[in-house]
C-alpha cells in the first residue's frame, strides 16, 4: 500500500465519520467516530484487496458507484443534513460533506457486497428439481392459519377499519355501491359475509367467515410460493427461514385477519411474481415447458393476474406496464402468454366497464386520480407563493384557498381531496382539462415547490424511513352497531399484541423489515447483482414489484402506508433467491 493510498483512505474515512457525527447527532468527541473512522480504513483496505480478484470488473465497479450515488442523494433528500446550523455557507459544508461521507460508505460496501454476491451466484449448486406436494403445501397453510389464530381471537370477528366498514356499508345495502374500493373486493367480501349471516342471522359470523377465508387465502398463498422453492431444489433451511420470517413478523398476522383488499393484492401478486419466475425459468434458454406444468403455471398466470388486476387500481397499470416490457423482449418464446396477457387485460377492462355498470357501481371519485397533481398545487398556495388572479379565481371555484391553507399536510393527500369533495366536486369534475392546464402553468412558475412536494409525499417508498402506518387493532366507531367481541381477552395478552407492532421501532436491524424504502433499495441491489452475473433475464420478475412501486411514486395518498407496500415486503425474500440462482439451476428440467 503506497503512501497516496492511505492518505486517500485516511480522507474517506474523515468523511464517513463526519457523516456519521451529523447523522447520528454524536458529538465530534464521541468515541464512537474514532471507531467508525478505523473500521472505514480497515473495510477500505478490504475493498482493496478483493478488487485484486479476476471476478472483479468493471460492471462491479460502476454499479458501485451508481448505486452509491443514487442512495448517498435518496438520502440527503430524505433527511434533513444542516447540522442544525443557520450560517448557509456552513449548512453547504455540512451537507456536501455528508453526501461525500455517505457515498464513500455506500460505493465501499457495495464493491464488496456485489462482488461476493456475484461469485456466490455463479457458484453451481447441487439443486434438483422435485414433485409439487400439495400435502406439503397444506401444511403450509395450517402453519400460517394457527399462527393467526391468536390475532384473530383477539380482534374477533377482524380488524374493521373506515374503509373496511364503508365496504361492508355496501355489502349490507347501506352505503351506495361504489367502486371507489375496487367493487370486486367489496363482492368478495359480500359473498362470505352474505354465507355467515344467512346460515346464523349474525354480522359477527358473517364478518369472520370473510376473516376466515382471507386467512386460508394468505396461508395457501405463501404456502405455494414455497413449495415452488421446494419444487426447484432450494434447500430446507432456506424455505423455513423464510416462513418463519414470514409468521414471526405480525404485521403478516395482522393484516391476514384485517378487512382490506390490499392482503388479497399482496397475495396474488406474490403469486404471479412466482409464475413469472417460473415460466422465466424454464423458457430462459428459448425452449418450451412441460404439458404439464405448462398448464398449470399458465392457469395460475391467468388466476393471479386477473385478481392482480381487479384487486387494487393500480395494480392495473403495475400489471400493463410489466407485460408491455416482459413480453415484447420475450415474444418469440412467450406467445401463449401474450395471448394470455391480452385476455386478462379485457377481462379487466369488462369489469370496470360494462360488467361494473351492470351491477349498478357507481365509479369511484375522480378527484383520488388526481391525487399528485392536487398536492402539488396545494403546497404552493399552503406556503404562500404567488399564484395568477385567474388561477386564483378558478381554484375559488372549487373551494376556498383559506381551507387549503388551513389543512394541508405535506404527508397525506387526505386533505387536497376534502378541499374537492368539501366544495364543488361537480365543477371540479366537468373542468378536469382547465386544472391540468393551471396545474402545468403553476409548475413552471414552482417547480421547486412541485419537486418537494412530490418528494414530502413520497419518500416512505423510496428511502429508508419509519412506517408512519403499519397496523391497526379492533374496530373503528361506526353506525352500524358493531363493536369488537375478542375470544381471548385480558390486560397481559392485549399488551403482548401491542408490544409485538413496537419492537420494530426499538430494535435495530429488525426495524429494516417495516422499511419499504429500505426494501426499495434492496430491489435495487439485487437488480444489479442480476446485471453484473449476466442473468439480466432474471430481472423480468422484478418487474411486478418494481411497476407496483412507481405507480405509488405517482399517486400514494400517504408518506410512508405500510399497507401501500406490502407486496415489496412479502415478494423481496423471493427475488433474492431468485437472484442467487445460476442459469444451469434456471433451466432444470420441468
Amino acid at each position: 500500500m503506497n503512501k497516496k493510498n492511505i492518505i486517500i483512505k485516511l480522507i474517506m474515512c474523515f468523511f464517513v465519520s463526519f457523516a456519521w457525527m451529523n447523522i447520528g447527532g454524536l458529538e465530534s468527541t464521541n468515541i464512537l467516530l474514532l471507531c467508525t473512522f478505523g473500521a472505514g480504513f480497515i473495510v477500505l483496505s478490504y475493498r482493496d484487496a478483493v478488487a485484486q480478484k479476476d471476478t472483479y470488473n468493471k460492471k462491479i465497479r460502476l454499479s458501485a458507484i451508481i448505486l452509491g450515488a443514487i442512495f448517498s442523494l435518496l438520502y440527503a433528500c430524505f433527511a434533513d443534513l444542516s447540522g442544525g446550523l443557520e450560517n448557509k455557507a456552513f449548512i453547504l459544508i455540512y451537507e456536501v460533506s455528508t453526501v461525500a461521507g455517505l457515498f464513500f460508505m455506500f460505493k465501499t460496501l457495495l464493491d464488496v457486497g456485489i462482488l461476493k454476491a456475484v461469485e456466490f451466484a455463479g457458484e453451481k449448486k447441487n439443486l434438483t428439481h422435485n414433485d409439487f406436494s400439495l400435502k406439503i403445501l397444506l401444511c403450509y397453510t395450517c402453519i400460517i392459519y394457527i399462527c393467526c389464530i391468536p390475532f384473530f381471537a383477539l380482534n374477533f370477528p377482524g380488524v374493521l377499519t373506515v374503509d373496511s366498514l364503508s365496504q361492508l356499508g355496501q355489502v349490507m345495502g347501506i352505503v351506495e355501491r361504489s367502486n371507489h374500493h375496487p367493487w370486486i373486493h367489496t363482492a368478495i367480501i359480500g359473498l362470505f359475509y352474505n354465507m355467515g349471516y344467512g346460515l346464523t342471522g349474525s354480522m359477527y359470523v358473517g364478518i369472520a367467515c370473510y376473516t376466515s377465508f382471507q386467512i386460508l387465502m394468505v396461508g395457501l398463498c405463501v404456502g405455494y410460493a414455497v413449495e415452488c422453492m421446494y419444487e426447484a431444489g432450494i434447500k430446507n433451511g432456506v424455505r423455513i427461514t423464510i416462513l418463519i420470517c414470514f409468521v414471526m413478523l405480525p404485521y403478516n398476522l395482522m393484516y391476514a385477519v384485517t378487512m382490506w383488499k390490499d392482503i388479497l393484492f399482496t397475495m396474488s401478486v406474490l403469486v404471479f411474481t412466482i409464475t413469472v419466475i417460473r415460466i422465466n425459468s424454464a423458457l430462459s434458454d428459448g425452449t418450451q415447458v412441460d404439458k404439464k406444468y405448462g398448464t398449470r403455471d399458465s392457469v395460475i398466470f391467468v388466476i393471479s393476474a386477473l385478481f392482480m388486476c381487479v384487486l387494487r387500481h393500480n395494480g392495473f397499470y403495475a400489471f400493463v406496464a410489466t407485460v408491455l416490457i416482459w413480453l415484447f423482449i420475450k415474444r418469440k418464446t412467450h406467445k401463449r402468454y401474450m395471448v394470455l396477457s391480452a385476455a386478462v387485460i379485457l377481462v379487466s377492462l369488462l369489469c370496470s366497464g360494462p360488467l361494473m355498470k351492470a351491477c349498478s357501481v357507481a365509479p369511484g371519485e375522480y378527484v383520488y386520480n388526481m391525487c399528485m397533481p392536487l398536492q402539488q398545487v396545494g403546497r404552493v398556495i399552503a406556503t404562500g407563493e404567488e399564484i395568477e388572479p385567474k388561477q386564483t379565481e378558478w381554484l375559488e371555484k372549487v373551494n376556498t384557498l383559506d381551507y387549503i391553507r388551513a389543512g394541508f399536510d405535506v404527508q397525506c393527500a387526505d386533505p387536497m381531496f376534502a378541499w374537492v369533495l368539501d366544495g364543488d366536486e361537480e365543477y371540479f369534475n366537468s373542468h378536469k382539462s382547465e386544472f391540468i392546464k393551471i396545474w402545468f402553468q403553476i409548475g413552471l412558475k414552482h417547480p421547486l415547490t412541485y419537486i418537494k412536494a412530490f418528494g414530502d409525499l413520497t419518500k416512505g417508498y423510496w428511502t429508508p424511513m419509519n412506517p408512519q402506518q403499519t397496523v391497526y387493532f379492533g374496530m373503528s366507531d361506526n353506525d352500524l352497531g358493531l363493536c369488537l367481541k375478542p375470544v381471548i381477552e385480558g390486560p397481559v395478552l392485549i399488551k403482548i399484541n401491542e408490544l409485538l407492532t413496537k419492537f420494530y421501532g426499538i430494535i435495530p436491524v429488525y426495524g429494516t423489515f417495516y422499511s419499504m424504502g429500505s426494501f426499495f433499495w434492496l430491489l435495487l441491489v439485487l437488480g444489479a447483482i442480476c446485471i453484473v452475473s449476466g442473468n439480466i433475464h432474471k430481472l423480468f420478475a422484478f418487474l411486478p414489484s418494481l411497476m407496483l412501486t412507481f405507480t405509488l411514486f405517482i399517486a400514494t395518498p400517504l408518506v410512508a402506508d405500510l399497507r401501500y407496500g406490502y407486496a415489496l415486503l412479502v415478494i423481496l425474500p423471493y427475488l433474492a433467491v431468485y437472484t442467487f440462482l445460476n442459469k444451469s439451476i434456471d433451466n432444470t428440467e420441468q
